[in-house]
């Protein structure tokens, strides 16, 4: 029985036994992490020169063909990835951080009341709680955040993987239209 607890021959098969899980789950770990990150500086490097570009042209003509160039980049890197693109023009960048369109607040409840007036900034005839219009280029030296998110699926699909599931990665950038024209004048309404 002595020689039994003394005997070191199949120790190493044990200790890999007890190691080897917790060393596998770091390197997927560590590999995942790194791919989602080149995955997302990929995306915010294509964001960029799209809004460089962008900003050379004319934006309706331009736009499908930015767009279209980052999704090609990230379909190399993410086959299966789906690409959605938002965008939402704004006056100037300081509207970004705006809560809603400025207005009058007389008795002081933080609502548009009626007989309080309010800035029309998107020029839909309402006052809005979300500053900027949605789904618009924008005109003539108006500010547009376009915002593109990609839906993947991880590296490592499997069980093992301590990040599971699918994935959205969002990037986000802001350009300023080319001024050949003037922007339009704000127009100040009443609230009803």
């Amino acid at each position: 029985m002595r020689r039994f607890w003394t005997d070191r021959r199949g120790a190493t098969i044990v200790e890999f036994a007890l190691v080897a899980p917790i060393f596998l789950l770091l390197i997927i770990g560590g590999l995942e992490l790194g791919y989602s990150a080149y995955l997302r500086t990929l995306l915010e490097g294509e964001m960029q020169r799209a809004s460089r570009d962008r900003t050379l042209e004319d934006a309706l003509t331009q736009r499908v063909a930015i767009e279209e160039k980052v999704r090609g980049m990230i379909g190399r890197l993410a086959p299966g990835a789906t690409l959605t693109f938002e965008r939402r023009a704004l006056r100037n960048y300081s509207e970004f951080a705006a809560p809603y369109e400025p207005f009058s607040d007389q008795n002081g409840n933080g609502r548009c009341d009626a007989k309080e007036t309010y800035e029309d900034l998107n020029q839909n005839g309402q006052w809005d709680l979300e500053v900027g219009t949605n789904d618009s280029d924008g005109n003539a030296r108006d500010v547009v955040i376009y915002t593109a998110t990609v839906h993947h699926v991880r590296l490592f699909p499997i069980k093992l993987n301590p990040f599971q599931g699918d994935a959205d990665i969002v990037a986000q950038t802001a350009l300023r239209n080319q001024p050949f024209d003037g922007q339009a004048a704000v127009v100040e309404r009443s609230c009803t």
